[in-house]
């Protein structure tokens, strides 16, 4: 009998079958190599989109429910294109989310069940450890619009035992292009030369053992170190869903990411006990933890006086990765910065780091 963990290292077998850790500092999965994934502390994720709600005064639910509805859909028409989506949507479209809560513990987002379901009109589940209510019920209403090939509604509501119950309908109410238009365009991908110590059983990343924990019966991965709480979720997603927050609320938006990820840095920086180096080599070692993850490939780091300047090749969203380059760079100097990055246009991004004036 197979089991769904790899014997030596720990990790769900479906997990690393699906997926493939790049030498470039990127995850793609492994039937589609043009979808990036990317591993991402849900306590940062939630820190952020909480603290862009307390500071404008209003809920998020709305935004999130709708960035994900179209990377859901987005996502799950790239997958049921040709004749296996005339497959699933004709034949076997029931069976397509019993797969999709699979496919949710896997990555981390919690235990789903389809509690009912009826062709072209509604779906509803129950889900437990819900890694975001209203980011689950965006990816659903997504797939749901997908595969019934209608426009649908999310509802979401949490029970008093922790639980979430969510709510598809199809609705009538007509939708303009621009509400449905899908902003993400992904960057190309820029080769590299890392090397992964691989599993000798089922050749996943002997580190993805050691520094995560997965728990696929309640749909949760742990980082051991820290112990919070990690969710394995799309960059397509993770753009559209800060780009739907900068549409929606303004320019200001990736700045004030980028600053809220560099305080969480500074904070877990500033907890260890173990003395770090702030040379060239020790930005190089920080960013080494950006390839596990699929965030990035940092390349190149020049120190000049109080400045540095870094490239990392493929990165996930350029704001966090400053912010985490940022936090780093104010624990070694003391100093608050100016922070300025590049986008990634041509695969890479320039972050700049210098002392404030």
């Amino acid at each position: 009998m197979v089991t769904r963990y790899c014997h030596r290292c720990k990790v769900p077998r479906i997990l690393v079958a699906e997926h493939t850790w790049g030498p470039n500092g990127t995850i793609v999965l492994s039937r589609d190599p043009t979808h990036r994934m990317v591993i991402i502390d849900n306590v940062a994720l939630t820190n952020i989109l909480d603290s862009i709600s307390s500071r404008i005064g209003i809920p998020l639910d709305e935004i999130i429910v709708e960035a994900k509805r179209k990377s859901g859909r987005h996502f799950m028409d790239a997958l049921l294109s040709g004749v296996k989506g005339v497959i699933a949507r004709n034949l076997i479209s029931a069976r397509v989310y019993q797969q999709m809560s699979k496919q949710v513990s896997m990555l981390g987002l919690g235990h789903a069940e389809v509690v009912s379901y009826k062709r072209h009109r509604f779906l509803e589940g129950i889900a437990a450890d819900v890694y975001s209510a209203p980011a689950l019920a965006g990816d659903i209403c997504g797939a749901f619009e997908s595969v019934e090939r209608c426009r649908a509604v999310a509802r979401f509501e949490h029970r008093e035992n922790g639980h979430v119950r969510i709510q598809i309908s199809r609705t009538d109410r007509q939708r303009s292009e621009y509400e449905d238009r899908f902003v993400y365009r992904p960057q190309p991908a820029l080769p590299g030369d890392n090397i992964f110590e691989l599993c000798p059983v089922c050749k996943a990343p002997l580190e993805l053992g050691r520094q995560y924990a997965f728990d696929m019966d309640r749909g949760l991965i742990h980082e051991v170190k820290t112990g919070h709480r990690a969710v394995l979720t799309g960059v397509m997603t993770l753009n559209n869903l800060f780009g739907e927050l900068e549409k929606e609320l303004g320019e200001e938006i990736p700045h004030s990411i980028m600053t809220i990820e560099k305080e969480r840095v500074k904070e877990v920086i500033t907890g260890k006990e173990k003395a770090l180096d702030f040379s060239e080599a020790g930005y190089q070692r920080f960013m080494k933890t950006l390839r596990l993850r699929g965030m990035g490939n940092g390349r190149n780091v020049t120190m000049t006086g109080g400045h540095v300047e870094v490239r990392v090749d493929n990165p996930y969203y350029e704001p966090l990765v400053a912010g985490f380059l940022a936090g780093f760079y104010e624990v070694a100097t003391g100093e608050p910065a100016v922070v300025e990055w590049t986008p990634a246009n041509q695969g890479y991004t320039d972050v700049s780091l210098s002392p404030a004036q």
